[in-house]
């Protein structure tokens, strides 16, 4: 619980700062970037006994942020990508825990590419404007 409540206050702190620049899409984005290191760093350590605890580690600060951006989602500004991107939360939640659960790392690698061609698109139709 204590490194649930460390992560916790650290994406606060990182929310925080980011939120001074008034730039939502680099908070995001910084956020998704954890969340794919971290989810890589769960899937780099799938199997490998010795490093079940930083497996726990890494799995768990994937949930804090998961949680995170589902929870900032505003849903009345933009409701339809809200849900698209409530979504693919939690289509990466429900990977995480079977990855962990039955060491299948698959499923986590589709997540981590969805994320990537997300927010890839949303950067090219930024430039585009």
């Amino acid at each position: 619980m204590r490194n649930f409540n460390k992560a916790k206050n650290f994406y606060k702190n990182t929310e925080k700062s980011s939120i001074q620049s008034q730039d939502p899409i680099a908070i995001v984005k910084n956020m998704v970037g954890e969340l794919k290191r971290s989810m890589d760093k769960v899937i780099t350590s799938t199997g490998v006994d010795s490093q079940r605890q930083f497996r726990a580690k890494y799995f768990s600060r994937s949930l804090v942020i998961i949680y995170t951006l589902q929870t900032t989602l505003d849903f009345e500004k933009g409701q339809k990508l809200a849900a698209k991107l409530f979504q693919l939360y939690e289509f990466c939640r429900q990977q995480l825990i079977k990855c962990f659960r039955e060491q299948v790392v698959e499923g986590v690698k589709k997540a981590m590419n969805a994320l990537e061609e997300i927010f890839i698109i949303n950067q090219m139709s930024k430039n585009e404007r």
